[in-house]
């Protein structure tokens, strides 16, 4: 005789499925419960516009604004310390801060935290009910282009909207880029000439210096480098440098000076009846902590919000700066960037090292003089 054997009570699968789904949905707020609170959105007040791509924000509780480099966009330099300035870029700075300096601001970030230089990097948002993201606007107006070199999220986007703005010349592609090509051939940026020689090679000709035998393939490598030295460095400096880099001065005449004047000429002699010793501006790093005498042409200014800087060189980063406190300006004359840009002065102060950057607080206006 056979008996059947009950089968054990089972639960229904309708019951297994749901027993699953409350499992997961309690291990996901256990989870939420062990992370604590989400951590809150980003945001700031944009204290100063530094260029069409870079802000100063000052963040909840912070006492010093941070620098935040919006990601994805490539804006023309006011500033470079080796390019310079570049085409557009006071109008890219000036449409960025009508956009959103001093307006309240949400971060987001992207795959990175920080760039090379330490500033963060994120896609910023302009305050409800706006919305906008100011790094895709930039590109709209024609302000920026977009920097694909590095992937990110909005990669596409980014690139469709310097698209339409290529298309309809706005900004920066102006009659077709033509814009830019006459404010270069104006004479804001200097030239490297490129003459085909003997052999299939090419002879490279700049600010009276000149290569010979440069490869095709070595064409872009060697103008970026004498470009950059020349940016980058001073007279003096950029001579010996060119001819490391086999630069030779055309008009054998001038191989004591090519590079120290407009087309290899001789730099103008320093005017006579010094009546104190005058360190060259080029050797101020070399004298931190002391006070002394400076002399040379002011080749750039840049008012910053609360400092007003003058620069002898465009390389703000490798030489003398000198600094104006804003709250000193009314000592000053009234237009201080237009007293003392394109003048030689003599300055007497104090070399600091700020951020290993030589720089010079000027406070007394009777410290800073306009020589012939």
């Amino acid at each position: 005789m056979f008996f059947r054997r009950e089968k054990e009570a089972c639960p229904s699968p309708g019951f297994h499925g749901k027993g699953r789904m409350l499992l997961a949905v309690f291990f996901l707020l256990l989870l939420h419960l062990l992370a604590g609170p989400a951590p809150a959105a980003e945001s700031g007040v944009v204290d100063e516009v530094v260029d069409g791509d870079t802000l100063r924000v000052r963040t909840g509780g912070s006492a010093e604004a941070v620098t935040v480099r919006l990601i994805g966009i490539d804006a023309p330099e006011r500033s470079h310390p080796s390019l310079g300035k570049e085409f557009f870029s006071d109008e890219a700075a000036a449409h960025l801060a009508s956009l959103c300096r001093g307006k309240a601001v949400r971060m987001e970030k992207g795959a990175e935290e920080t760039d090379k230089y330490d500033r963060l990097l994120r896609y910023v948002f302009l305050p409800p009910p706006d919305g906008r993201l100011l790094n895709e606007e930039m590109l709209r107006a024609g302000m920026a282009r977009a920097f694909a070199r590095f992937p990110f999220s909005r990669k596409d986007s980014f690139l469709a909207a310097e698209g339409r703005a290529r298309r309809e010349g706005k900004g920066l592609w102006k009659d077709g880029g033509m814009a830019e090509a006459r404010w270069l051939a104006a004479g804001n940026a200097a030239p490297v000439e490129v003459y085909p020689s003997g052999g299939r090679t090419f002879v490279l000709a700049h600010k009276g210096l000149a290569k010979a035998g440069v490869e095709r393939g070595d064409l872009p490598k060697e103008i970026e480098g004498i470009l950059r030295l020349r940016g980058e460095l001073s007279d003096a400096e950029f001579a010996s440098k060119a001819r490391d880099r086999g630069f030779r001065p055309v008009d054998p005449s001038q191989a004591g000076t090519a590079g120290s004047g407009p087309q290899g000429q001789r730099a103008p002699q320093p005017a006579p009846a010094i009546r104190e010793p005058v360190i060259p501006w080029e050797e101020a790093h070399r004298h931190e902590g002391e006070e002394i005498v400076v002399e040379g042409t002011i080749v750039r200014t840049h008012r910053a919000e609360k400092v007003m800087y003058l620069n002898f060189h465009a390389n703000w980063k490798r030489y003398l700066t000198l600094v104006i406190l804003v709250k000193d300006l009314p000592l000053f004359p009234a237009d201080p960037e237009k007293t003392y840009k394109g003048k030689k002065v003599r300055v007497r102060g104090e070399v600091k090292l700020y951020k290993d950057r030589p720089e010079m607080v000027v406070r007394d206006p009777g410290n800073i003089k306009i020589v012939p």
